[in-house]
């Protein structure tokens, strides 16, 4: 068994995945990703997700788990990490947990909404999610006009220029 932080090297297919998986994958729908970019879902949620989705058998009408077998699949943290992740699923309307005739849980596994009934739904998270990427793009303003600076000091310090000179006759700012 392999420790936690060991690294493991292994060789790829180096085969380009789109086109050519054809058999034994999960098609993803991609309006989980909105879930995910308005911080309504987690990766682990995802993962858990795509895990019940795998799981669910349609004759029965739910996926039908154990907490332990959650963990197993996933390799996701504890109990509580798979029952969180469960929790949040369930406030977002992606599944719902219910109880088997036996006292088991069982889950049905929705489709999630189209990005615009989502985004009708949590016009604050929308609107925060529009504020982060105007910062985002600000700052990739300001890398852009920062680069030649950059790359002008990195040029004077390898020439063993003082630092203390290039900020006074060039004013760099970092």
């Amino acid at each position: 068994m392999t420790k936690k932080n060991e690294e493991v090297k292994i060789s790829g297919t180096e085969v380009i995945c789109k086109g050519n998986v054809t058999e034994n994958f999960i098609m993803t729908p991609a309006e989980l990703f909105d879930y995910i970019e308005l911080g309504l879902i987690t990766d682990t949620d995802l993962v858990v997700y795509l895990k019940l989705y795998d799981l669910y058998n349609v004759s029965e009408g739910y996926a039908f788990p154990t907490i332990p077998q959650l963990m197993i699949y996933t390799r996701k943290g504890s109990k509580s990490t798979i029952n969180n992740s469960i929790k949040r699923l369930e406030e977002v309307g992606l599944i719902r947990k219910l109880k088997s005739n036996r006292g088991n849980n069982v889950y049905r596994v929705f489709k999630p909404l189209l990005q615009a009934e989502l985004y009708k739904q949590v016009p604050e998270r929308v609107e925060k999610l529009q504020q982060d990427r105007d910062k985002l793009m600000r700052m990739n303003e300001l890398d852009k006009l920062r680069r030649p600076q950059a790359l002008w000091l990195i040029t004077a310090k390898k020439a063993d220029i003082p630092t203390f000179l290039l900020v006074q006759s060039h004013k760099v700012t970092f």
